[in-house]
């Protein structure tokens, strides 16, 4: 109860004891004034009892000599003079020796004066000594009367200039603890409302209104300090959309350009260049193998070398240092589930990890290279599988024609060995080693259609083709050159059909 006591008084409690302070004042000036009144109150019934016994003394005088009838005159004036008012109304404003000695006067001298006196002159002058008592004893009221008059306008005075103080000091209070302190916290307010965290409510003390500005600058930091840490969320998720979205875009551009018909490499190497620049990775290296064989591959890289200056390519960045050894080699396999394809490696800084979305940038990377890998690989057998059946079509073609061309010698060298008794015996072993020759040309051609690999064995076709025609130019004189190839062979055989047909 004592430290509640001690503790400083809050706002409703000062505006309590201000009320209470300016209630107290009146109530007390009230009290006074009342008090005061009732004091004049009683001065002025004394004053009229006074007058009274003023009056009722010319009555009794008048009345000389008195006689039983008068009685009730001398009883009404005693009872005036012994009244509890006037004894209350005396004592109160110090007259009650005054009052007691005139009422001994009235009591020992003037009543037996006055039953005595035979006529007025003998009684006039205890009369009016009694009045003159009487008078004196008004005078008293009177200056008392004045006297709490005064003190009630001295004590209206006084409680005027104490409201008066007080409504002073309850404006200058007012102003101080209230309205300075609410317009700082309505400002603050505002300032908050518009997100200006910058304003603090300066108020002193220990009451209502300063918690209330210690809770607004509470407030006020903690939320400039929470905005400041969403707006750096914001910052980050915002740069990490436009990362993710600047890899998206690479990735689109990546997929358009990897899925071109330019070279390999011009595919490639702004590939490879917008993965350096998206990512921690330097000395980018993409090894390209040649059918599954790691010692034989192609080398693509972000650094230009003597050929891309020679071909005028400015694909490549100029000027970029390699980082070196200063760093860790990472590897990315370029590979499905059947083939090898190739392998990506790069460098990255000691120190230094690769983000998550900067792994899934690269481990996208890499399958979409692979899937070009794979497609450029299948599209390059199913090339060589179309000129493979290029080259079968024009082998069967080329057989037939072969086959039809020996045919057709064999036919001739049969109807020469059927002259065979008109012809000398030099001759008839030419032809028959001709025949031998043929029935050999013609288990070969078998044998190599069946067998042989027409790509592999081309030259050799050719180079036989071209003997056996030679062989029957020796013979029969026909027109030719050894040095023929295979359309041309098949040409002289087929021009040669006639020839030999009409050969003798």
């Amino acid at each position: 109860m004592l430290k509640r006591c001690l503790s400083p008084l809050t706002l409703v409690n000062q505006v309590a004891l201000i009320v209470l302070l300016s209630t107290a004042i009146g109530l007390a000036g009230m009290a006074v004034s009342g008090w005061l009144v009732q004091g004049v109150q009683g001065s002025a019934h004394a004053i009229n009892k006074a007058g009274s016994l003023r009056m009722q003394s010319y009555r009794l005088l008048a009345a000389v000599p008195l006689s039983e009838k008068d009685k009730p005159l001398i009883k009404e004036m005693e009872q005036t003079a012994f009244s509890a008012e006037l004894t209350r109304a005396a004592e109160r404003d110090g007259q009650l020796a005054q009052l007691q000695g005139l009422q001994d006067y009235w009591r020992n001298e003037l009543i037996p004066a006055l039953m005595r006196a035979q006529n007025r002159e003998t009684v006039s002058a205890d009369v009016s000594q009694f009045v003159a008592g009487l008078d004196q004893l008004v005078s008293g009221f009177d200056r008392t009367t004045e006297m709490r008059i005064e003190t009630v306008v001295l004590v209206h005075r006084v409680m005027a200039v104490f409201m008066a103080l007080l409504l002073v000091f309850t404006i200058i209070w007012l102003r101080a603890r209230l309205l300075q302190p609410w317009r700082q916290l309505l400002a603050m307010a505002s300032a908050v409302s518009h997100r200006d965290f910058t304003q603090r409510a300066n108020i002193s003390g220990r009451n209502e209104m300063a918690m209330l500005g210690t809770a607004l600058n509470n407030m006020s930091a903690e939320l400039a300090e929470s905005y400041a840490v969403l707006e750096q969320r914001v910052q980050e998720k915002t740069a990490g959309l436009e990362h993710k979205n600047q890899i998206l875009s690479f990735l689109w551009q990546a997929n358009r350009r990897l899925h071109s018909r330019a070279p390999l490499c011009e595919r490639l190497s702004p590939v490879l260049n917008g993965l350096q620049n998206l990512t921690l990775l330097r000395d980018i290296e993409l090894r390209v193998y040649d059918t599954d064989d790691e010692e034989n591959h192609q080398e693509f890289t972000c650094q230009p070398d003597m050929t891309c200056d020679d071909k005028g390519c400015q694909l490549c960045p100029r000027g970029v240092l390699p980082v070196g050894d200063r760093g860790t080699t990472l590897k990315w396999r370029l590979a499905d589930s059947h083939t090898q394809y190739g392998i990506l490696l790069a460098t990255l800084p000691q120190g230094r990890h690769l983000s998550h979305d900067q792994q899934q940038l690269v481990d996208t990377l890499v399958e979409q290279l692979t899937a070009t890998l794979a497609l450029d690989r299948h599209q390059e057998r199913q090339q060589q599988l179309i000129v493979m059946e290029e080259r079968a079509t024009i082998a069967r073609e080329l057989h037939d024609s072969i086959a039809q061309s020996l045919s057709c010698m064999k036919m001739q060298v049969s109807c020469l060995q059927m002259q065979g008794d008109a012809l000398p015996e030099s001759s008839r072993e030419l032809l028959s080693q001709i025949r031998n020759e043929l029935n050999a040309s013609w288990a070969q051609l078998r044998e190599l259609l069946h067998h042989i690999p027409l790509a592999a064995h081309r030259a050799w076709i050719t180079s036989g083709a071209g003997g056996e025609l030679r062989r029957v130019q020796r013979q029969i004189w026909l027109p030719g050159e050894a040095g023929l190839s295979i359309a041309a062979s098949s040409g002289a055989f087929a021009s040669g059909n006639p020839l030999v047909a009409n050969c003798p």
